[in-house]
């Protein structure tokens, strides 16, 4: 019974050597496909407040186009209601010189102060009905999408960076938490104060960008799919013995890399000494799609029926 659990597992394993391999080759991720990259030109996303999308775009998108061959830079804006997670703004890109991307912002900065009155006077209107009014402050921030790796060249070591940014424009500049529930490798830059304030804090951001090889790093706009993959994920629980625990890890913990890579899915095992109530077993969590997850709960019940099987004939090697 043993030799045939050992099959399985390794039929199992080459079943997934076709990802595994590509993924050695860097290919599991394709790199975001950059449009029209040149020397010189680098990439900024902006935040849009749903009020100021109409002014920027224009009728017929005749403003944008324009902000375009005026500036020399790409503009592209995520479609209505597509929302950068945790927000109801949506996505700009820019791309261009740095001149660029500062003229289109200071263009975009422009329409964002300019909030129409009937957002900012609430109307009488039925309960029932949502509420259009907004927080004024917003027509005074700029909010910025940078990567985590622009993001700790903002802040430099030990926050001297971004207070000296602050301190050099008079502007507040603020970097979110990571946040919860999403897995996302940038950080919105909250940039406040008065319109030559934010210039001049935007100004340097951007040359913060310029600075890190890695700012085109996340070049998409829309976060729809991003979202619907972190809701469709999973959480499984099983247990294990403690005295089997170590089958799963492998020698420095080679087997459990192993299976996370090969089925895609998150595995991690309760720390030494704590099990579930009323047993010696250690609890083992795996996150992912349904189908990561229950391939790296076959490998590892597999993993565990194979070793208790050796053992059992075997009795030497227990412990």
């Amino acid at each position: 019974m043993g030799a045939t659990d050992g099959d399985t597992e390794a039929q199992i394993k080459a079943s997934f050597q076709g990802p595994l391999s590509d993924r050695k080759k860097g290919h599991s991720f394709p790199a975001p496909q950059i449009f029209g990259a040149e020397e010189g030109e680098y990439f900024l996303k902006v935040l849009i407040p749903s009020y100021a999308a109409g002014s920027i775009i224009g009728k017929g998108g005749q403003t944008i186009v324009q902000l375009q061959k005026e500036t020399g830079a790409t503009i592209k804006l995520s479609k209505s209601k597509d929302f950068y997670p945790g927000t109801t703004e949506r996505v700009c890109l820019v791309q261009g010189t740095a001149e660029a991307l500062n003229a289109v912002h200071s263009f975009i900065a422009e329409k964002v102060r300019e909030i129409p009155q009937a957002m900012t006077k609430p109307e009488v209107v039925n309960i029932l009905q949502p509420q259009t009014t907004m927080n004024p402050d917003r027509a005074k921030q700029a909010k910025l999408i940078v990567p985590n790796s622009t993001a700790g060249l903002i802040i430099g070591k030990g926050g001297a960076t971004v207070k000296a940014v602050m301190e050099q424009s008079g502007a507040w500049v603020q970097l979110s938490q990571k946040p919860e529930g999403i897995n996302l490798q940038e950080r919105v830059v909250t940039v406040s104060g008065e319109p030559e304030q934010v210039h001049k804090a935007v100004s340097a951001i951007v040359q913060k960008v310029q600075e890190d090889p890695q700012s085109s790093s996340c070049l998409n706009i829309s976060y729809a799919n991003k979202l619907a993959a972190e809701s469709a994920k999973e959480l499984v629980e099983i247990a294990v013995p403690e005295n089997l625990v170590g089958a799963i890890l492998g020698k420095g913990g080679k087997t459990l890399v192993e299976y996370q890579e090969l089925t895609g899915a998150r595995i991690q095992i309760s720390k030494k000494g704590e099990f579930l109530p009323g047993t010696r077993n250690r609890r083992v969590t795996i996150t992912g799609s349904p189908a990561a997850t229950q391939a790296a709960q076959y490998l590892i019940s597999q993993r565990v029926t194979y070793e208790q099987g050796v053992r059992a004939s075997n009795p030497q090697k227990v412990g």
